[in-house]
């Protein structure tokens, strides 16, 4: 049986398996800041304005809205503005599916 992966790319030539490549590489780049893992994290819970995320993640607003801004341009969070408020919201459940679940085995790992 193949996997989703198989099915997905039998058909690309080298060149676009390359392409491929290139643009998950440039995807996982966005998920390799911690800050961004802590930002996910924290929206992973329900939509939350960015003050909420600063709040949750600690970190100053500045920091939390650049980060915001590079999960939303790669395709991860969703934004939608009310007012002068921006809440975010995932966009995207594989990422945090995987992000769940390889933070769940590191964590295992800690005990």
């Amino acid at each position: 049986m193949k996997s989703r992966v198989q099915k997905a790319t039998q058909s690309l030539s080298p060149k676009q398996m390359e392409k491929v490549f290139s643009k998950v590489a440039e995807y996982f780049s966005v998920l390799s800041e911690p800050s961004r893992l802590r930002i996910m994290y924290a929206v992973c819970s329900g939509e939350k304005s960015v003050s909420e995320v600063v709040e949750m993640c600690g970190s100053s607003q500045a920091n939390v809205s650049r980060h915001l801004m590079a999960l939303h341009k790669s395709g991860i969070l969703q934004r939608r503005k009310e007012g002068v408020t921006v809440y975010y919201s995932i966009a995207d459940n594989a990422t945090v599916e995987m992000c769940q679940s390889v933070c769940a085995k590191i964590a295992e790992s800690i005990h």
